[in-house]
This record gives C-alpha cells, structure tokens and sequence, in this order.
C-alpha cells in the first residue's frame, strides 16, 4: 500500500491524459456522426460500463431513489454536465480544433470563481485575477491568430464558451443541492444513463438498424474510448485520488489537460505547433495554475512536470 501511495501522483497522470484523449476521440466521433446521436452513444457505452463496475463493487453505496433531493440533484446534473455541457462539446469540435476546445474550456476555474464571486460574494485574492487575465489572453489569442494574420473567434470557440459556460452552471447548482453522503460514483454512473435515454427521445432513429450498421468502426473505437478511459478508468482514479488525498490536490492534475490535448492534436492530426499557439498555450497553463492554486500545489506541479518529462 505505501507503494501506492508514492507512485500516486506518477498514475494520475492517467487522468489528463485520457481527459485529453477524449477531445481527439469527440473529432473523429463528430467528422460522422451528428451531435445528439454522439451523445446518446457516448453516454448509452458508459454507462454499460460503470453501472455493472459499480453494482459489482461498490453496490454498498447505492443511492435511494425515494430520496425527492437526490432526485432533484441527479436532474440537474444530468440537465447541466451531461446534456449541455456535451452537446456544445461534440458540436464545437466539427467547427474548431481540439486544442482550441481544450484551451477555452480550461477557463472553466475562473468561470466558475467568478460566479462564485456574485452569488456567494466568495473574495478571491489579487493572484486569482491576474492568472484570470493571463489564461484569458492566452486562450484569445490561439484563436485569433491563425495563419499569416489575425481573425475573430469563430462558432466553434461560441460553443467551446457555451460548453464551459454548462460545465459553470453544473458546478454550481451541483455544489448547491450535493449532500455529502451521496456517492459521486454513482452520480455519475446515473448521469450517463438517463442522459442517454432522454437524448434518445429527440433521435429514436439511432437506433434504426441501418444507422447503427452505417457507423463507421474508427468511430466505434472512438465511442469505445471515451466510455472506458476517460470514464471508467479517469473519473474512478480521480475519485479515489480525492478520497485519498482529497479534492485541492486532484483538481491540479485537470490543469495539464490543454498540454495534453496539443500534444495528442499535433500527434492524430498533424496539427501545427505555431509561435501564437506555444505562447497562448503557455498563458493558459501559467494562468490556470497561478490563479487557481496555492503555493502548496504549484510545488505538486511541478514533480508532475517531472515526472511527465522522464515519461
């Protein structure tokens, strides 16, 4: 077990790297297929996944559905993450890169700080601001300098907004109807199967034999990823890195998402790595790590930093 515990931090590098993975696998899901149908069989195969894993394993902590609360909880989740945040997902990667979707969701932190801010008058320290102002200047300026010159933000960086935006409004009214004896495993476990089956109401043709045999195998395999890596094996070990290390400490390995994601586009899609793109990038990491996290872990950062170079 200490064994574990100090090669930890080298296996949740697992996490952003199959968060990222899941960007590449939502371009080659959305180049065929619409974005209802992309959720309904992203979220039908994870939920195919998980809820056996966890009626098998971890059945002592499943939820009472008399419980009116944790109703109310479970809808809003799967209303806000579940069918919001990813029908902007799969719909603005038809129109943009996923490097530029990972970077203007990565803002999310701030989003989110910034609501808090309003609705809970949450102070915030000056760092938090200037890490604001870095990540956003980053993220604007990826997306507008393309090519030989600049250009404005397009729909697709709309919908990466609006999907971060989702992701806002989830973190939020989840934070507020959440209690603490209700497992998140099976949050989201529940999450991915009523998200599918409501989706499935607007699109029942999906499920017409002649769709599902028209789909192509690459877009199967990318199906296949999303509902076993970033899902299965990324949300569990995250789960277990807060129940063990607690929440702070697991949050910062989400910041070396947009790193990932540039490294993998360049590696799937022969993306560029141009001047703007180095630099926005590194104002985004810089931003997010500087305003969202404490001294305490930056220093965590950086042994993550090491240990992916010595990966």
């Amino acid at each position: 077990m200490k064994s574990f515990y100090r090669y930890l931090p080298v296996l949740f590098l697992c996490i952003p790297v199959t968060w990222a993975g899941s960007f590449i696998a939502g371009k080659f899901i959305i180049a065929d297929m619409p974005p209802m149908d992309s959720v309904f069989w992203r979220f039908i195969l994870s939920a195919g996944v998980m809820l056996p894993f966890l009626f098998f394993l971890h059945r002592s902590a499943h939820p009472t559905f008399g419980d009116r609360l944790y109703l109310k909880h479970l809808t809003i989740v799967v209303l806000t993450s579940g069918i919001s945040y990813h029908i902007f997902f799969f719909w603005a990667l038809k129109y943009t890169s996923p490097t530029n979707t990972a970077l203007i969701i990565a803002l999310n932190p701030f989003f989110t700080a910034f609501a808090e801010i309003i609705f809970f008058k949450k102070p915030r320290p000056v760092r938090f601001y200037f890490g604001f102002m870095l990540a956003f200047l980053g993220a604007v300026w990826v997306n507008i300098a393309r090519g030989d010159g600049l250009s404005l933000p397009g729909f697709g960086e709309l919908l990466c907004l609006l999907s971060s935006l989702s992701w806002t409004v989830y973190t939020i009214l989840a934070k507020l109807t959440k209690k603490d004896e209700w497992d998140s495993l099976w949050i989201g476990a529940y999450n991915y199967l009523f998200t599918a089956l409501i989706v499935l109401l607007f699109i029942p043709q999906t499920l017409e034999l002649n769709t599902v045999l028209s789909i192509k195998k690459s877009v199967w395999v990318a199906l296949l990823y999303m509902a076993i890596f970033p899902t299965a094996i990324g949300y569990t070990l995250y789960y277990i890195g807060v129940q063990i290390k607690g929440p702070a400490w697991a949050a910062t390995y989400i910041y070396l998402v947009p790193s990932f994601t540039a490294n993998l586009d360049y590696l799937f899609f022969k993306a560029e790595f141009t001047f703007p793109m180095v630099v926005g990038t590194t104002l985004v990491v810089l931003g997010l790590l500087l305003g969202n996290l404490n001294a305490r872990q930056l220093k965590v950062v950086m042994r993550l930093n090491k240990h992916k170079n010595q990966v």
